[in-house]
């Protein structure tokens, strides 16, 4: 069996380092990542080894990982585990400068054995990025 990769491209308006600030401060991480209904909690230990979690007691799920790379404000790589499962898969975010001050974010996302599987996180995904776009920046 040939695991599956996923991958996303977005246009972020905003810089490259305060988008890198949006994705790995905690705090904010929360306000945009999943819809704000889910009173989403999150915790970032931001080093090659250290951990995170992102959490939802009201919507009942949680997934969490360990940092394989941490270069800021480029690149990070992580491991992905939904609570209660027992795949893991391999997820990479790319943070691309571009010329009109704004960032290209790519998420690959590797190591699904099952294309079911694969497309619903393409969807969620595809969700996340939708909202990390309309995220206000100057917060």
């Amino acid at each position: 069996m040939t695991p599956l990769t996923l991958q996303l491209k977005r246009h972020v308006p905003a810089g490259r380092e305060r988008v890198w600030q949006a994705w790995t401060d905690p705090a904010e991480l929360a306000r945009w990542y999943w819809p704000a209904s889910f009173a989403t909690e999150c915790s970032v230990d931001l080093r090659v080894g250290g951990r995170f979690r992102i959490a939802s007691a009201s919507a009942g799920m949680a997934v969490s990982g360990e940092f394989a790379a941490v270069e800021p404000p480029g690149r990070l790589v992580h491991t992905w585990q939904w609570d209660g499962e027992d795949l893991e898969t391999l997820v990479t975010v790319e943070f691309l400068a571009r010329a009109d001050g704004g960032t290209d974010v790519v998420v690959t996302h590797e190591r699904f054995t099952d294309a079911g599987d694969s497309a619903n996180h393409a969807q969620g995904w595809h969700d996340c990025l939708a909202r990390l776009i309309a995220y206000d920046f100057s917060a």
